[in-house]
């Protein structure tokens, strides 16, 4: 007897699943409003440090040019005001926390 075949979680399989570390999965999943959210977390939050915003708005300028054959196609202009826009605020949100939060953290590690 040949044991029964295994059948992927439907989690994994599910369209929802998304891998946050994967630029085009990020793209395919959230799309344009997706690179604000990483662009803001990345600049602005202490958890952003190991998103992919680089290789993010690399791979989302490809997409804008119309030439990807994955499905995935994206408006160049959505595209720079949004990440712009979540990069500013991102680094705006920063320094507020640094400005609030900053003086404790350095007295309590002294």
């Amino acid at each position: 007897m040949s044991p029964a075949p295994m059948n992927p979680s439907p989690l994994l399989s599910s369209p929802l699943a998304v891998n946050v570390l994967d630029a085009q999965s990020l793209l395919a999943a959230f799309g344009v409003l997706g690179v604000g959210v990483v662009m803001f977390a990345e600049t602005g939050l202490l958890i952003g440090f190991f998103l992919p915003g680089d290789s993010l708005l690399f791979t989302a300028g490809l997409l804008c040019t119309g030439t990807a054959d994955r499905g995935v196609r994206l408006s160049l202009l959505p595209l720079l005001l949004t990440a712009a826009a979540g990069a500013l605020a991102g680094s705006q949100c920063g320094f507020v926390l640094g400005r609030r939060a900053g003086g404790a953290l350095l007295a309590r590690s002294r």
